[in-house]
């Protein structure tokens, strides 16, 4: 899976116990972990990392010593550092450490919870400890708290960016303060959700060349949607041992923006010498999901092309779609079907293909996204977002649409019709979780590919 034109490498310095989840979940939203705990090699491997994670959840004086190392060098490099002071309200040894790194400087990103956050904000550890993952609900002390605790330390930390997690997330800049609600309680049965979402944002922090508080909203929410879409599964199922790694698949799929679709070919010639190639350089590029779509061709003409193009998908660790044709789909064991607003239904289409066959959808509207995820839709095509040569007579859907689909369903979202990087703006992506593309990609010169497909992934 790739997010941005870079996956960005990030040293993580946290705690034993989620060490494994974290690696996991650099890798699930695009980028590349390195676990060293050796401070003799520092000076070697952080200069050459795009961000660093200081966690201090099994804390001891020897690792305080290291994160310091760790701290001071990826500061000198002007590295994207993340802290989360764990259970710093609990001792004035914690506390301390906390407090010092702060002011020290450096610091890009302070996530805690609420607890932890008071402590910081007064100096002073809590006369109870409830736990590092406390959930508590405080309303508008929230914003006040997110803001002073950022007012407290930005004077140290340039551009210093402040998250407060719990069941409402509060976030606080110089750009000013935000809040976000989603999540799953679910996220507080297991050990090690907080240590993910650290690996989540720094990830996304370093790799998107959109502003970094935008970019950490945009993890944020990633987070938040990806957590009741494994929840719902995870009920469904009964099996709550299993939701690290749905929760980890989730997040998978909204850190892959490009969705290539084919464009149907008048002849084998041109599907051999002018498809395959160009879609061949679009995978190299770093594409999540690759569809084959069309509509006149005779079944043994459709078998030929789907097989030649699933097994390039697998070769590059894509999914691979057929649209509408579900028999089809089954015929090659295909990784699933997308289904348009008059093919079969989604339930009717997993009899067919089975339960863990992906099964996308086409809605244009929030009646038909709501329809779609209450039958079990795995992502949905939102759209037609601009005028699209590929379908002419598809009308543009308004942005007060997309944003009504984006605030009811949880599901991944990619945008179609007429994607190109300059309509491709801030304004649509922060709907969004990637885009599907036809002409934008196979009306391209090979030797732009790469280029084009970089340049609309910078938009996320």
């Amino acid at each position: 899976m790739y997010l941005a034109s870079k996956k960005p490498i990030i040293h993580f310095l946290t705690n034993y116990v989620t060490m494994q989840d974290v690696a996991n979940m650099c890798i699930a939203s695009g980028g590349r972990p390195i676990m060293s705990d050796a401070s003799m090699e520092f000076e070697e491997i952080i200069p050459k990392v795009d961000g660093v994670v200081i966690n201090i959840g099994t804390a001891d004086q020897l690792r305080f010593d290291k994160m310091d190392h760790a701290h001071r060098i990826a500061k000198a490099h002007n590295k994207i550092l993340l802290l989360d002071p764990v259970g710093c309200n609990a001792s004035r040894f914690r506390l301390d450490y906390c407090i010092q790194s702060l002011k020290n400087g450096g610091i890009s990103i302070l996530k805690c919870n609420a607890h932890e956050a008071k402590a910081l904000l007064n100096e002073e550890i809590s006369p109870t400890f409830v736990g590092v993952d406390s959930q508590t609900v405080m309303g508008e002390q929230h914003h006040e708290l997110v803001r002073n605790l950022w007012k407290k330390f930005e004077v140290y930390n340039l551009e210093l960016i402040v998250i407060i997690t719990g069941a409402t997330d509060y976030i606080a800049s110089s750009k000013g303060a935000w809040e976000l609600t989603g999540g799953s309680v679910l996220q507080q049965r297991i050990t090690g959700t907080g240590c993910m979402l650290n690996s989540l944002i720094i990830t996304r922090a370093c790799a998107s060349s959109m502003d970094r508080h935008e970019a950490i909203l945009k993890a944020l929410d990633c987070m938040n949607r990806s957590s009741q879409m494994a929840a719902k599964w995870i009920v469904h199922q009964q099996r709550l041992g299993l939701y690290k790694q749905q929760l980890l698949d989730e997040v998978a799929k909204r850190s892959a923006p490009i969705y290539l679709i084919t464009q149907e070919t008048v002849d084998e010639q041109t599907f051999l010498y002018s498809c395959m190639p160009k879609t061949k350089l679009a995978l190299q590029s770093g594409v999540g999901y690759l569809q084959y779509r069309v509509k006149d061709k005779a079944w043994e003409e459709k078998l030929r092309e789907s097989r030649q193009l699933q097994a390039l998908a697998r070769e590059y660790g894509t999914t691979f779609i057929i649209n509408d044709d579900v028999r089809l789909a089954k015929e090659i064991g295909a990784d699933g079907v997308h289904l348009g607003i008059q093919d079969i239904s989604i339930r009717e289409a997993r009899l067919e293909l089975g339960p863990n066959a992906v099964v996308g959808a086409t809605a244009k509207t929030i009646q038909q996204a709501r329809c779609a995820a209450k039958n079990g839709a795995d992502y949905l095509g939102v759209g037609a977002l601009f005028s699209s040569p590929t379908k002419k007579d598809a009308l543009p859907m308004d942005l007060t649409t997309l944003q009504s689909i984006y605030n009811h369903i949880s599901l991944p979202l990619y945008g179609i019709g007429g994607i190109t990087p300059n309509l491709l703006t801030q304004e649509y992506t922060k709907y969004l979780d990637g885009v599907a593309m036809v002409s934008t990609i196979y009306q391209e010169k090979n030797e732009n590919i790469t280029k084009k497909i970089h340049q609309i992934r910078e938009n996320f």
